[in-house]
C-alpha cells in the first residue's frame, strides 16, 4: 500500500450499507462514503478492467500480501469482485467523484472474532497515477467515520477499535494513519516473510472513544 501525504478534505458519510450487484448488468451502487473528491462504494462486476489498470503497479503489491498480486490482471480483479458480491460486503472501491464508474483504489474492513469481535483491521490502496493527491488520507477518514457509524458485524455488533498493518518502509502509510487520528502501537519484529526477506510490521490503532474526542 502507497499512500499519499497531503491534507484530507471533510468528508460526508451515508449510513447506509449498500447490496452489491450480481452482474453486470446491475446499476452501479451508490455511494456508502461521500468526500470532497470521492466516493467510496460497493464493488460492481464491471470494475475488474479499471482495478486491473490501477492496481496494476509493483509499488502498490510491494506492501501488501501475496493476495495482492504483480501484474495484476483482469482475472484477480474479478476474483477479488466475485469474493465480496454479497449483500454486506466488507471491501469497498474507491472512485472520483467525476467518475463513480473507475475504481482508483480499494479499502475494506477485516473484523475480529470471538474476544476481538469489537474491532476490525483496515486495509487500502490506491493506483499510482492517483499518489500525492491526498486521496488516501482523504478516503481512510471517510471510512473510519462510516466504519465507526454505520457498519455492523453479523451480530450486528459496532466497532469500537479499528487498527492496521504497516510494513516497515512504508512510511507513506504510516503518515496517512496518523494524519487520520491513529496511533502507532508497536512494532512486530519479523513478522512478515515476502520473497525470502523477513519484515518488521508497525501496528497503528484508533480506538472509538479516541476517534470521538477528534470530531
Amino acid at each position: 500500500m502507497a499512500q499519499q501525504s497531503t491534507p484530507a478534505h471533510p468528508a460526508n458519510v451515508e449510513a447506509q450499507i449498500q447490496t452489491s450487484p450480481v452482474s453486470k448488468d446491475d446499476p452501479i451502487p451508490a455511494p456508502i462514503v461521500k468526500t470532497a473528491r470521492l466516493v467510496i462504494r460497493a464493488l460492481h462486476p464491471q470494475d475488474a478492467e479499471s482495478m486491473s489498470i490501477n492496481g496494476n503497479s509493483p509499488g502498490i503489491a510491494r506492501y501488501m500480501s501475496f493476495t495482492f498480486p504483480n501484474p495484476y490482471t483482469i482475472t484477480h480483479g474479478e476474483t477479488w469482485i466475485a469474493q465480496n458480491l454479497m449483500p454486506r460486503p466488507n471491501n469497498f472501491g474507491i472512485c472520483e467523484s467525476s467518475s463513480p464508474d473507475v475504481v482508483i483504489g480499494g479499502i475494506g474492513l477485516k473484523p475480529g472474532a470471538n474476544v476481538y469481535s469489537h474491532t476490525a483491521e483496515v486495509g487500502f490502496w490506491v493506483g499510482e497515477k492517483y499518489w500525492g493527491e491526498g486521496y488516501t488520507t482523504e478516503a481512510l477518514e471517510g471510512f473510519v467515520k462510516w466504519s465507526f457509524e454505520s457498519w455492523r458485524n453479523k451480530d450486528s455488533q459496532k466497532l469500537e477499535r479499528i487498527f492496521g498493518f504497516v510494513y516497515s518502509a512504508n512510511v507513506a502509510s504510516m503518515r496517512c494513519f496518523e494524519k487520520c487520528g491513529f496511533a502507532k502501537e508497536g512494532v512486530m519484529k519479523a513478522h512478515a516473510k515476502k520473497h525470502g526477506e523477513f519484515i518488521d510490521i508497525h501496528i497503528f490503532g484508533l480506538p472509538k472513544v479516541d476517534w470521538e474526542g477528534r470530531q
